[in-house]
């Protein structure tokens, strides 16, 4: 079962993986991403990154469904590193209904939305689209903080 879908720019890292999957019960890690499972280097680091009692997946988008369908019977937490990501993920995975927008790197194009969230004009759209979507996107970089409220509509 998804427990919780991310957006990180930094996907997997520290302290906020271990509180999320505590708060999630989280026991089955995804990052989906076309660049990392490509990376020796990147996927070691992710690899360290993982907290202990949770097992990790590591894969490529064309690999998503098929990888949460036989992970069907764990707690599942996904990490993509963007809204055009995640975008992609919930046309995956229709069952998704909502994302944490955790961070999101600034750029020197882009807006601030929430403390960690700088989305440019494409990101935007990513985001508005998701919303239309019915999907709720929500900011918040851990389970202690609390939600922040942005307007996508600008």
């Amino acid at each position: 079962m998804i427990k919780l879908v991310r957006v990180d720019h930094r996907l997997l890292h520290g302290q906020v993986i271990f509180s999320w999957t505590r708060q999630t019960a989280a026991n089955h890690i995804i990052v989906a991403d076309d660049l990392v499972p490509n990376d020796p280097i990147g996927k070691m680091a992710l690899s360290l990154a993982k907290p202990s009692g949770c097992s990790l997946d590591i894969i490529p988008f064309s690999e998503l469904k098929q990888t949460v369908e036989s992970n069907a019977d764990k707690n599942i937490m996904i990490i993509v590193r963007g809204p055009k990501e995640a975008l992609r993920l919930v046309h995956e995975l229709p069952q998704v209904r909502e994302i944490n927008y955790g961070g999101v790197a600034k750029k020197q194009d882009s807006k601030p939305y929430g403390k960690a969230v700088y989305l440019n004009k494409e990101e935007l759209k990513d985001t508005q689209e998701i919303l239309s979507e019915g999907i709720s996107i929500y900011i918040q970089q851990v389970p202690t903080s609390q939600i922040e409220h942005a307007d996508f509509s600008k």
